[in-house]
């Protein structure tokens, strides 16, 4: 080897460890910035601090047993009947939303595809229901996927009481289907998101890599179990025999990383037990066995406040990231097209683009 080619060998060399150094360097002032946004997230009800790592892209599928896809907590002959199983085929996919959806609610899909979940780069957007029994309203339901691509459908009777199901299906689904996601919103089809908004909470306050560890939403600390059997949520003694509920997530919406995502869909998937109330299941009792630790950012929503306040101004120096449960079509059109008109802040601080 002549003397030049020995130097430009060595040059190549050190610009590679340059290279390379740059890049941690960029993860370690993410997870930097991640470590200071948890700072003012953190509520009363918790100690924990939200202690952000690399995302991690895969899973450890070796801890799920060997039927696991077939199977749906004691569902033991679970199939999709849609699948949709490339909707993640994309391989920038920053945050996926879960929404679970009832089959009638196709004006509600169609409304949130059309404001909030209207299709953005980096986005993706998939309803979860169940079977019916109508098949006028199947065949509806089967050419409104091979429309939009963003339905999945398993093959239990989709009721109230088989919430559960449609949950844990919904994180089947990421486990299988769409495991290098950055971010994880689950929320139901009757709220509204301040999409651009939780896009840049997401990108600057967190990190634009992805997180682990994260585990966001409105806290529902010390819910008393149900024994009124007149009640919606009524849960007989020998169901669930506790008075209370471990410390969970409203099941209305909540933001994870996909390693939580993991261990909510293995410890539901191990319960021994099945329980309607699906947050309480699902964030609370198997959130527990996982020892998961959530952060209430119930403070910005509008979960506790009337939301037309909204339109007079009253919280303008309030940053949304979500409006609140039970919204009906007209309010979260008239959310989109007030936050539209509106400069987007570029983290939940007080600039703005």
């Amino acid at each position: 080897m002549t003397l030049k080619g020995f130097k430009n060998k060595h040059i190549i060399v050190i610009l590679l460890l340059v290279n390379v150094s740059l890049v941690y360097l960029l993860l370690y002032f993410d997870v930097i910035s991640v470590s200071k946004c948890a700072e003012y997230l953190e509520r009363p009800h918790t100690r924990h601090k939200l202690r952000v790592r690399p995302a991690q892209l895969s899973f450890n599928m070796k801890n799920l047993s060997k039927n696991d896809y077939s199977k749906l907590i004691d569902i033991k002959n679970f199939s999709f009947i849609i699948l949709n199983e490339h909707a993640c085929d994309s391989a920038d996919v920053f945050l996926l939303i879960l929404v679970p959806s009832a089959p009638g609610h196709a004006e509600h899909r169609l409304n949130i595809r059309g404001t909030w979940g209207f299709p953005k780069k980096g986005i993706k957007l998939v309803f979860f229901l169940g079977m019916v029994i109508d098949q006028q309203l199947q065949e509806e339901i089967e050419m409104e996927s091979k429309l939009y691509g963003d339905i999945i459908q398993g093959n239990f009777i989709d009721s109230y009481h088989n919430l559960t199901y449609k949950t844990v299906m919904s994180l089947k689904y990421v486990v299988y289907h769409c495991p290098k996601v950055l971010y994880i919103l689950k929320i139901d089809d009757d709220s509204f998101v301040n999409t651009p908004l939780l896009l840049n909470f997401l990108k600057n306050d967190l990190s634009p890599n992805g997180a682990a560890n994260l585990f966001l939403c409105n806290d529902m600390t010390g819910s008393p179990v149900i024994r009124d059997n007149q009640s919606k949520w009524y849960v007989p003694e020998d169901v669930y025999p506790d008075n209370s509920y471990p410390s969970y997530c409203s099941g209305w919406y909540a933001i994870f990383s996909p390693d939580v995502c993991f261990k909510l869909y293995q410890q539901s998937q191990n319960l021994s037990i099945y329980l309607f109330v699906e947050d309480a299941f699902v964030y609370g009792i198997a959130g527990g066995k996982a020892n998961l630790k959530h952060i209430d950012i119930s403070k910005y929503t509008l979960a506790s406040k009337n939301p037309n306040l909204l339109f007079d101004g009253k919280y303008d120096k309030i940053r949304f990231l979500f409006g609140s449960p039970n919204m009906n079509i007209k309010l979260v059109k008239r959310f989109w097209e007030y936050f539209r008109g509106k400069p987007v802040p570029l983290t939940l601080g007080d600039s703005v683009v």
